[in-house]
């Protein structure tokens, strides 16, 4: 469980396989651990590379700062760290901003670059979502309600058609012992709101694919590619039955689809 000292925070990271370099930086709400349906699709074909972003998992911050601009500087900061020189990487919702941030500021850095989820203008709809999500955390909402609430913003209908799966992936989420706060969750938050993502598909030039969950309520997969029409060199892939957690609803079709381009 390697930590590393750096940016005043203790950035927590894990890896596993053994390959190319391939970052992948997590979402809104969440760290390494939620690549663990994919990680060992990915594992056999690359040294995946799983960093805890500022304000989740196990990342030490005390009173640092959280934007996309320092959780950017820390994954750069990580490559140095691992001696890497340039490296493929793998972003989904808010670790998509984070690394569109890098590819437009870095492109010496990285070889291929996947966006899953991710968009660099949230609509409103989905900025209303999120907020009210939040909101809900840091009015002291129950937490097997706020989470029933969370889940159907995230997963597949199909998820839903188990109550017993439900209340198993509930339980497993209040059990785990590095949630990340109500507090930390609005960091981050604010962080994706006062960051301008709308220009950078225009400044990235690493060849990059798009995921996008047929099914995602939050980021239609539509809208998406509407919104990164500027973007130069770069497919989209939209992965039927599937919503905003495109690693969690279909870990394999989503594992293959990455190798597939990385290859």
């Amino acid at each position: 469980m390697p930590d590393l000292s750096v940016n005043g925070i203790s950035l927590h990271y894990e890896t596993a396989g053994d390959g190319p370099p391939l970052v992948l930086i997590a979402g809104l709400a969440s760290d390494g651990a939620s690549w663990a349906p994919v990680t060992p699709f990915l594992a056999p074909h690359a040294r995946a590379i799983l960093p805890d972003n500022r304000g989740c998992g196990q990342t030490q911050i005390k009173h640092s700062a959280v934007t996309v601009e320092a959780m950017a500087d820390d994954n750069i900061a990580l490559l140095d760290h691992l001696e890497i020189e340039q490296t493929d990487m793998l972003g989904h919702s808010m670790g998509g901003v984070i690394a569109m941030a890098i590819a437009a500021r870095r492109p010496d850095r990285l070889r291929r670059l996947v966006l899953s989820a991710t968009t660099p203008a949230v609509p409103p709809h989905a900025r209303l979502v999120i907020e009210t999500l939040v909101s809900l955390r840091e009015a002291g909402a129950p937490e097997e309600d706020w989470h029933r609430a969370f889940f159907h913003w995230l997963f597949h209908p199909p998820f839903f058609e188990s109550e017993a799966a439900v209340a198993a992936a509930i339980a497993m989420a209040r059990a785990y012992p590095h949630a990340q706060s109500p507090a930390d969750m609005r960091r981050q938050v604010d962080a994706l709101r006062a960051y301008d993502a709308s220009t950078l598909p225009a400044q990235i030039k690493t060849e990059t694919l798009i995921l996008a969950g047929e099914g995602d309520l939050l980021f239609p997969p539509q809208m998406i590619a509407e919104n990164f029409r500027s973007l130069k060199n770069h497919r989209v892939e939209i992965l039927p039955d599937a919503a905003h957690s495109l690693q969690w609803d279909q870990p394999e079709a989503f594992a293959s689809a990455v190798v597939r381009f990385l290859r």
